[in-house]
């Protein structure tokens, strides 16, 4: 069995922070996603695993899975679709099943299922009740087979999403190349399955009952940072000065808290600095990042970002890294806004 992760897409629903490295190396919870995409397999059995990278996510990519072991990395030059970029690993799956896994999605259940649902049919895909299943891809499943997907539909024939994360047999790369280009120029994955279905062929429906995101959008981050967080077991590797610390919060090694209230679920990365601050619940602070004087809640600070002395509470927010938040001057407020960046005064 292989596992393959497609992670070449940025990800434009979660700009400006994914304007600089593509949303799969945005930590969660202090874990970068691609790295528990990896582990999430690792855990299923499956060891063998390749990443469909683009030429300029690579090396973030690289960076971002550099303790999760062996990995090879595969390189998607046209952005031409998810079954193109399974088409561009097909030399590395020679001829295995494979588990193929979304890059940008986050599961708590087992991927295991995934695999035994291969002895009772052609592939598998996984799927998940959802409140707004007009929203996604759509699986019409009976007695645990899929009968159809639809895409966005406007009436969904049942609340089932396609939740990113299948399995299939060698058979299906055939089906792949015969595919034609969809009406956005792409070899569209889930047509396989379509295709499949069409020829006799059986798709497996895995249903996920436990936490699932895709982690597509600032809301949907911070959900997924929110859940992790909560799992935290309390751990203190750096130096707390004149602070109160309660809670499941973990202090990485290297960095500093002084004359603070940290309230947990709460993970301080390495080498940040937190100065004068109450931070809590539900807050992560990435590697060298500084927080002086501030309240903040829900929140993801991505690292080397500065919250410096903010006039407000920052609440359910994400600051990306190197960003800077601060009090405005004496002349009032000044704001450094980029390409699709959200403020909210």
């Amino acid at each position: 069995m292989k596992g393959l992760i497609l992670a070449a897409g940025r990800g434009s629903r979660l700009l400006p922070i994914s304007a600089t490295r593509p949303k799969h190396a945005v930590p969660v919870a202090g874990v970068p996603i691609i790295a528990r995409a990896v582990q999430a397999l690792r855990d299923a059995g499956v060891q063998d695993i390749g990443i469909v990278t683009s030429p300029s996510s690579e090396q973030d990519l690289r960076d971002a899975t550099q303790h999760s072991g062996h990995l090879t990395f595969i390189r998607q030059y046209d952005p031409l679709g998810t079954g193109h970029a399974v088409l561009t690993a097909r030399h590395f799956l020679e001829g295995s099943p494979t588990l193929l896994y979304l890059g940008d999605n986050l599961f708590e259940d087992s991927l295991t299922p995934m695999l035994s649902a291969l002895r009772y049919g052609d592939a598998a895909i996984g799927v998940k009740e959802v409140p707004n299943p007009q929203a996604y891809g759509v699986a019409v499943v009976k007695t645990g087979r899929l009968l159809r997907l639809v895409e966005k539909p406007r009436t969904p024939e049942s609340n089932l999403a396609a939740c990113g994360v299948f399995s299939f047999k060698p058979a299906l790369i055939d089906i792949l190349e015969d595919l034609p280009h969809s009406t956005r120029g792409e070899i569209e994955f889930p047509q396989a399955l379509t295709a499949l279905l069409a020829r006799g062929g059986q798709v497996r429906a895995v249903e996920f009952k436990g936490f699932w995101s895709d982690a597509g959008a600032p809301d949907d981050l911070l959900s997924a940072n929110t859940h992790y967080l909560a799992q935290l077991r309390p751990r203190v590797d750096g130096r707390v000065e004149r602070s109160t610390v309660s809670g499941p919060v973990v202090i990485e090694a290297g960095a500093l808290v002084e004359d603070s209230v940290i309230q947990g679920p709460v993970w301080i990365g390495p080498h940040a600095v937190v100065r004068g601050a109450t931070l809590g619940p539900f807050v992560s602070v990435g590697a060298h990042a500084r927080v002086d004087s501030a309240q903040v809640t829900g929140t993801l600070i991505d690292e080397f970002a500065r919250v410096l002395h903010p006039t407000r509470p920052i609440h359910r927010s994400l600051i990306g890294r190197h960003a800077l938040v601060t009090a405005p001057s004496d002349t009032g407020l000044q704001m450094v806004i980029g390409d699709r960046s959200v403020m909210r005064m």
